[in-house]
């Protein structure tokens, strides 16, 4: 148990190692979106409406995770690149629905063989019964989390 007389040592905690793991995975990803001009948090918006077919702005800011403000900005800004298409509701104006131009299902066809790549990468370290017990960890800890965090 830490206590206040022993020294603070940053890779020891348990946040620090799943920040490095995140960023170490995802490191050659984001690169590689990074050529096709998106960013990670552009291609979970495509993956979002493309791949699951979720339309409207809250459900994707929930679905990837962010607060509706940000993902408000970056539907903005994937609208104004020609990614995507918002539109104002059918029965109700105020409401908005998203749908993928062209432009955007081509980036989202020509980037998912390096989002396979990424998950085979992964699976390749992991035994499947390390796997399941990984996410299991992970489901845990994030739903002891989620009720105090802000903004996921």
């Amino acid at each position: 148990m830490l206590t206040m007389q022993d020294p603070y040592d940053l890779h020891q905690g348990l946040g620090y190692r799943l920040t490095i793991a995140a960023r170490t995975n995802n490191a050659r990803f984001e690169e590689n979106l990074s050529a096709l001009g998106l960013t990670r948090q552009k291609w979970c918006v495509l993956v979002a409406v493309g791949e699951q077919q979720i339309t409207t702005p809250s459900a994707i800011a929930d679905y990837i995770g962010i607060i509706r403000p940000a993902a408000s900005r970056t539907l903005k800004q994937m609208d104004k690149d020609g990614l995507l298409n918002r539109a104002a509701g059918n029965a109700d104006k105020r409401s908005t629905t998203v749908a993928l131009t062209p432009k955007g299902v081509d980036l989202l066809h020509r980037s998912m063989p390096f989002a396979l790549q990424t998950r085979e990468h992964i699976n390749a370290a992991l035994s499947a019964s390390e796997q399941t017990q990984l996410t299991t960890l992970l489901e845990k800890l994030t739903a002891s989390l989620q009720s105090k965090a802000t903004g996921v």
